[in-house]
C-alpha cells in the first residue's frame, strides 16, 4: 500500500509539474507595429494587455518593436493605439509558458486625427488582413484550427465549418464551395499560386488526405469563397491564401509532435549577425511508416510520406526585408487486393506523388506612402501510378492495366505595388508572369480495343501573364468602395480574359453593416485536359482539346452583418454565380461537362459552350472564444445546375443542397489562474446533402465487363451525410517547457452512409463506398 501511495504521489507531481512549489508562470509577448499600407515601422505606438493590474504596456521603439514582459500565461487581449491610426484590438491570443508570443501588428491610418483619438471599436475577428476584401472572406486562425473538432490541425479541414463549404465525406480535405467543383479551388503561399499542397494527389486535383503544410509553420491565413478582389486570378470557386509565420528572432525554440498523422520536429530562432533575422524549419515523417519499419505494425498498404518546410527572414534597414522559403513533400503507397481470404492477388496499385515550392520574397518601403512586394518562386509537382491486375479470376500472373508519369515545373515572378494616396484613397497594382514546363504520360487499358492505349504523351511549355489594379475609397466612416480589374492571358490556348471587380460596404452603425460584391472570374483547365490525345477514325493521333478556352463565371454577392453582443456575430450572405463557357462534350446528345470532375482528365472532345448557375444563402452565428468557450452555428442551402449541348438542364454533381454545422468548445483552467494547466473539450456535428450521381446499368456492365452508366444522367442523389467529431486536450506548462496530450476523433458514432456507388466486376454487383469510418487521431506535443 505504501508503494502505491508513493507511485501515486510521483505521478501527481509529474502531471502538475510540482506547481505547488513553483512560482506563477509568465511569458514574454513581443513584436513589431507597422503601417499597413507602407510597411514602415510605427514609432510611439502603445501596446497593452487588456485588463491587467498593474497595467502591462509598452511603447514601440525606433524600429517599431515592443516587449511586454511578465505576461501571465493563458489567453489575453492586446490593445494597440497610436495617434493618426485606427485603434486595434487583437483578441484571444494564447500565451504559452514554453514559447514567446511574437506578433506582427499592422495599423490602418484613420480618416481624421480627431477620429483616431475617439475610436473605441474592436476589429472584427473574422476580418481578413486584405483590406480590399469586404465579403465572402474569412480568417483561418492557426490556434483556432487546433481546437476545432475534426480539424486535426489542417486548415483545409477547418474551412468545412464555414457556411457554404462542404467537406469530403470520404476523408480527403477536398472542399465543395457554393456548388462549384473542387477543381476550381486555388492554393496560394506567400502571395503566389502553388500546386496542390497535399500528399497522394495529382495534377488537376486540389485536395488530399494529408496536407504538406504543417500547422506549426503556418501563420493566420485567409479563405475566400466568391467575388474575389482584383488581385486573385485564375480561379472561380475559392482561394486558400496561406502564409508562413516568422521564426523567433531572439531565442531558439523547438516543438516536437508525435501522433497518428506523423512525427515531426520544428525549430526556430535568431540568425546571428542580423538585426531581426530569424529561421523557422520543420520536418515530418509518416508515423505508420516508422512503426512498419520497426516491425511494430505489419499490414499491407502502409502510407509513406514525408514533408519539410522552412522560412528564413533577413531584414535590412536600407534594402528592405528578404524572405527565403520553401515547402516540399513526397508520398507513396502500395495497395494490394488479395480478396477476403488473402491468398490470391487480384490487383496491385503502386501510387506516388510529390510537390515542392522554393521562393524568394522581397518587401521594400518606397517613400512615405508606398511599398513594393516582389516574389520569385519555382514550384513543381508530379505523380506516378502503376496498376496491374489478374486477367482472369484465379490467375496469379499480373498484367499492366494503367501507368502514368506526370511532372510539371513552374517559374513565377510577381510584383505588387501598394500606394496610399491619402487616408481616403489607396491603390494596389501588380503583375504575375508564369512559365511552366511539363512532361505528361498516361497509358491505360482500352477494353474495346483489347490493348493498352496511350492517352497522354507530351512535353512542352506554356506561359501565363496576369495583371491587376484595384482602388480602395474610404469615403467616410460608413461607406467604403473597392473596384478593379484583372487580366489573364494563357498562351497554350491563346485565351484572354478581362475581369472587372467591385465591392461596397455600408457600415450603418458600429455593430451593423451591409455589403455588396460583383465580378467576373475565369480559370484554365487542368493541363492534362489540354494535352489529352485520342485516335481518330483513320488511326491518326489527335489532341481534341488543345484549343479549349477558359471556364468563366460572373459572381454577385450581398451580405448583412450584425454584432449581437460584444463577442457574438451574425452574418448572412446570398449569392448568384452565372457559369458560362463551361467545357462540355462536343456532342449534341451528351450531357458531359468537365465541371463534374474532381480530378484527373478526359480525352473527350470538349467545347466551351456549356452554361450553368450556382445560387444559395448562407447564415452563421458565431460566439468568439471569450470567457473560456466558443460556439459556431452555420446553415446554408445551395442549388447548382448546368446545361450541356443536349440542351437540357441537369443537376450538377455538386448540387448538394443543405449544409449545416454546430460546433462548440470549452476550456477549463485547472488550479490557480496563473498556472499553465488547461483542459479543453469540444464537439462538431455536421450534416450535408449527398452528391448527385448517374445510375449504373448493371446488365450492360456485366455484358461489357466494365461499369456502364444508365439514364437519366445525374438523376440520383446520395444520402445525407451526418457526422459527429469530438476533441479533447490537456496542456500542462512549466517554465520553458509545456506538454499537450490531444485526441481528435472523427465520426465518433461511426456513421456509414454511402458516398458513391461503383460496379464490381469480380462479384458482378453494384457496391457502395461509405463515408470515412471512425478515425481517432492521437497526438502528443512537447514545446521547449
Amino acid at each position: 500500500m505504501n508503494h502505491l501511495r508513493s507511485l501515486s504521489l510521483v505521478l501527481l507531481c509529474l502531471l502538475t509539474g510540482f506547481d505547488a512549489f513553483a512560482q506563477s508562470y509568465t511569458q514574454t509577448v513581443r513584436g513589431t507595429v507597422q503601417d499597413a499600407d507602407t510597411r514602415e515601422a510605427l514609432i510611439g505606438a502603445v501596446v497593452a494587455v487588456s485588463g491587467t493590474e498593474p497595467r502591462i504596456a509598452a511603447t514601440t521603439d525606433l524600429d517599431g518593436r515592443f516587449t511586454l514582459a511578465n505576461v501571465p500565461v493563458g489567453r489575453i487581449d492586446v490593445e494597440v493605439r497610436m495617434m493618426g491610426y485606427d485603434d486595434l484590438r487583437l483578441t484571444n491570443q494564447l500565451v504559452n509558458s514554453a514559447k514567446e508570443l511574437v506578433l506582427t501588428i499592422r495599423m490602418q491610418q484613420a480618416l481624421t486625427q480627431l477620429q483616431a483619438a475617439e475610436v473605441t471599436g474592436k476589429k472584427d475577428r473574422q476580418q481578413v488582413r486584405n483590406d480590399m476584401a469586404f465579403l465572402s472572406a474569412r480568417t483561418i486562425g492557426v490556434e483556432e484550427t487546433s481546437r476545432i473538432a475534426g480539424g486535426i490541425n489542417d486548415p483545409a479541414r477547418m474551412v468545412g465549418t464555414f457556411p457554404g463549404v462542404a467537406g469530403d465525406p470520404g476523408g480527403n480535405n477536398t472542399v465543395v464551395v457554393r456548388g462549384n467543383s473542387p477543381k476550381g479551388v486555388q492554393w496560394r503561399l506567400e502571395g503566389v499560386e502553388i500546386p496542390n499542397p497535399n500528399h497522394f494527389s495529382d495534377d488537376g486535383s486540389t485536395g488530399g488526405p494529408i496536407n504538406v503544410l504543417n500547422s506549426d509553420m503556418i501563420d493566420d491565413s485567409e479563405f475566400y469563397t466568391g467575388a474575389f478582389p482584383a488581385e486573385y486570378g485564375n480561379v472561380y470557386s475559392a482561394v486558400f491564401d496561406m502564409r508562413l509565420r516568422d521564426g523567433n528572432d531572439q531565442k531558439r525554440e523547438y516543438t516536437l509532435k508525435a501522433g497518428v498523422i506523423g512525427t515531426d520536429l520544428t525549430a526556430e530562432g535568431p540568425i546571428p549577425g542580423t538585426n531581426g533575422g530569424s529561421y523557422l524549419a520543420n520536418y515530418r515523417y509518416s508515423t505508420l511508416a516508422l512503426l512498419d519499419g520497426a516491425g511494430i505494425v505489419d499490414y499491407g498498404g502502409v502510407p509513406r510520406y514525408t514533408d519539410a518546410a522552412f522560412k528564413i527572414k533577413l531584414p535590412s534597414a536600407k534594402l528592405g526585408t528578404m524572405e527565403l522559403y520553401g515547402i516540399g513533400g513526397r508520398s507513396a503507397i502500395i495497395d494490394e487486393d488479395r480478396g477476403t481470404e488473402g491468398d490470391t492477388l487480384f490487383s496491385r496499385a503502386d501510387v506516388g506523388s510529390r510537390m515542392g515550392v522554393l521562393g524568394l520574397g522581397h518587401t521594400r518601403t518606397l517613400g512615405e506612402h508606398s511599398f513594393i512586394y516582389t516574389n520569385l518562386s519555382l514550384s513543381g509537382n508530379g505523380s506516378g501510378t502503376d496498376y496491374t491486375e489478374s486477367p482472369a479470376p484465379g490467375e496469379s500472373a499480373q498484367e499492366l492495366r494503367h501507368e502514368d508519369d506526370l511532372a510539371k515545373w513552374t517559374w513565377r515572378l510577381s510584383s505588387t505595388l501598394n500606394t496610399r494616396i491619402n487616408a481616403h484613397h489607396k491603390l494596389r497594382s501588380g503583375i504575375i508572369i508564369s512559365a511552366e514546363q511539363f512532361r505528361m504520360y498516361s497509358n491505360s487499358w482500352d477494353p474495346d480495343r483489347d490493348r493498352m492505349v496511350v492517352n497522354l504523351d507530351r512535353t512542352g511549355e506554356g506561359n501565363t501573364v496576369q495583371a491587376f489594379t484595384s482602388w480602395r475609397w474610404r469615403w467616410n466612416e460608413q461607406w467604403t468602395l473597392t473596384s478593379g480589374v484583372h487580366v489573364l492571358h494563357y498562351d497554350l490556348n491563346n485565351a484572354t480574359s478581362v475581369e472587372p471587380r467591385m465591392a461596397l460596404r455600408y457600415q450603418q452603425r458600429p455593430d451593423r453593416a451591409f455589403t455588396l460584391g460583383a465580378g467576373l472570374h475565369s480559370k484554365t483547365e487542368a493541363l492534362m485536359t489540354y494535352l489529352a490525345q485520342d485516335v481518330d477514325a483513320e488511326g491518326r493521333i489527335i489532341t481534341p482539346n488543345e484549343h479549349l478556352g477558359l471556364t468563366r463565371a460572373a459572381h454577385l454577392v450581398a451580405g448583412y452583418e450584425q454584432r449581437l453582443s460584444e463577442d457574438v456575430q451574425f452574418k448572412g450572405e446570398v449569392y448568384y454565380q452565372y457559369l458560362y463557357d463551361l467545357p462540355v462534350e462536343n456532342d449534341p446528345a451528351s450531357a458531359f461537362t468537365a465541371n463534374n470532375m474532381v480530378e484527373w482528365f478526359t480525352n473527350k472532345p470538349l467545347v466551351n459552350e456549356g452554361t450553368g448557375y450556382n445560387r444559395g444563402v448562407e447564415l452563421s452565428v458565431e460566439k468568439y472564444f471569450t470567457r473560456g468557450y466558443h460556439y459556431l452555428v452555420t446553415a446554408s442551402y445551395s442549388e447548382s445546375k448546368y446545361k450541356a449541348l443536349d440542351g437540357q438542364w441537369h443537376n450538377s454533381r455538386f448540387n448538394i443542397g443543405p449544409v449545416a454545422n454546430v460546433l462548440a468548445g470549452k476550456e477549463w483552467e485547472l488550479g490557480p489562474a496563473d498556472k499553465d494547466r488547461t483542459l479543453l473539450a469540444g464537439f462538431r456535428w455536421s450534416v450535408q446533402g449527398g452528391q448527385y450521381y448517374t445510375p449504373i446499368d448493371l446488365q450492360a456492365s456485366i455484358a461489357t465487363g466494365e461499369q456502364q452508366d444508365g439514364t437519366p444522367v445525374w438523376s440520383e442523389k446520395a444520402g445525407a451525410i451526418h457526422k459527429v467529431d469530438v476533441v479533447a486536450s490537456y496542456r500542462v506548462g512549466r517554465p520553458k517547457v509545456s506538454h499537450e496530450f490531444k485526441a481528435d476523433v472523427q465520426n465518433v458514432l461511426n456513421a456509414d452512409t454511402p458516398v458513391f456507388y461503383y460496379y464490381d466486376q469480380r462479384t458482378k454487383t453494384i457496391k457502395d463506398w461509405p463515408q470515412l469510418a471512425v478515425l481517432p487521431v492521437m497526438q502528443y506535443t512537447l514545446r521547449f
